[in-house]
């Protein structure tokens, strides 16, 4: 009963009396963030320090104080009340000055986690934002926050014009996976494709004085624009040494040929020794098939550069001799990365299909 008259005399509040004056920043309450689900209480409490934190670096909004909040509820005796209804959070956004009043919630779904967001306004009664958000794991729920509290101002205030950092969108990437299995997913990625091109040795069959020269491979597959470095003994050191470059411009099982470029003093013969040098290669943005979304395959492009520039085998170049280029796809925990490398003539050099458990 003194609950109910308690909610009464609260709505009985003129809203005149609350109103902000002119000229003044929006003001904004966050009133509370309840976790729903297997998610517990101190996850709730992240988002909404995520939410408070964010909203103050933006420097739009003026952020009321949760003392301020906490000292109206026990003044009003709503701290016991239960849920309140939307009106009365409304008449609550009032008491303490605040044009919008926030609600958040954090849940789970599966194994991923969904925080919401919804803004009401303490002028119109109306619901001024609601969103929500998927994120794949509870570390990322307080970026998840922080993306929604950024998108809250937007859909309030318009974009920001010349506005602060902090304000400005993050580099967070946020979805329904975990950051840290793409990046254990493109390193397997990176080492299958790394199998595919092995650092291969061939000779020199045929040197001739244009520049030009034959050469043999024993074993594995060169590809039309693969470089080779060309040693051999030196006949005045007779020392094994670096005589120059090689520039493979045709391959079959039967041969192949290409171009010299001689180091100075390089005197280049039949039988000297060619070995592959790292290829450079680019990664295209990753395409977002089925079940995937954009945020998850420009992570996995990311990382997947990053992976490979780790590996002897590859140098990841702005002129690359190969680009690699491809799509993830798939629910989560069962996705699969199918990439293509094609050189600079557009022929499909290696294909690789990995399954990803992201």
């Amino acid at each position: 009963m003194r609950n109910f008259l308690t909610c009464a005399a609260l709505l009985a509040a003129t809203p005149a009396a609350f109103a902000q004056p002119q000229g003044a920043p929006a003001t904004v309450a966050i009133a509370e963030v309840t976790a729903r689900g297997n998610a517990g209480a101190d996850l709730a409490s992240d988002m909404s320090d995520a939410l408070t934190e964010q909203l103050v670096a933006g420097a739009r909004l003026r952020v009321v104080e949760r003392q301020q909040i906490a000292k109206v509820m026990k003044e009003q005796m709503l701290a016991q009340s239960g849920v309140m209804s939307d009106e009365v959070q409304i008449k609550v956004a009032q008491l303490v000055g605040a044009r919008f009043i926030v609600l958040g919630t954090v849940g789970t779904k599966g194994r991923s986690y969904v925080v919401s967001l919804r803004a009401l306004d303490s002028s119109s009664a109306q619901v001024a934002f609601s969103e929500s958000l998927k994120v794949g794991s509870d570390e990322q729920v307080e970026a998840g926050a922080k993306q929604l509290a950024r998108r809250l101002e937007e859909k309030l205030l318009g974009p920001s014009i010349g506005g602060s950092p902090a304000a400005s969108a993050s580099g967070d990437v946020l979805g329904d996976f975990d950051p840290a299995l793409v990046k254990d997913s493109a390193q397997d990625v990176a080492r299958s494709l790394a199998q595919r091109f092995p650092k291969l040795t061939g000779t020199i069959v045929n040197a001739l004085p244009n520049g030009t020269a034959s050469c043999s491979f024993a074993s594995g597959q060169p590809f039309k624009g693969e470089f080779f470095e060309i040693s051999g003994r030196d006949e005045v050191t007779e020392q094994e040494t670096r005589k120059g470059y090689f520039l493979l411009s045709g391959w079959s099982r039967n041969g192949c040929s290409g171009r010299v470029k001689r180091e100075p003093g390089g005197v280049i013969e039949d039988g000297d020794t060619l070995t592959s040098l790292p290829l450079k290669i680019g990664v295209e943005a990753v395409q977002p098939g089925p079940g995937a979304q954009p945020e998850l395959a420009t992570l996995l492009a990311s990382e997947l550069r990053a992976a490979l520039d780790s590996l002897p085998q590859f140098q990841v170049a702005n002129d690359p001799q190969l680009t690699a280029t491809g799509r993830v796809s798939g629910p989560r925990g069962r996705r699969s990365v199918d990439l293509q490398v094609i050189d600079k003539g557009g022929n499909v050099v290696q294909k690789v299909s990995v399954p990803a458990s992201f």
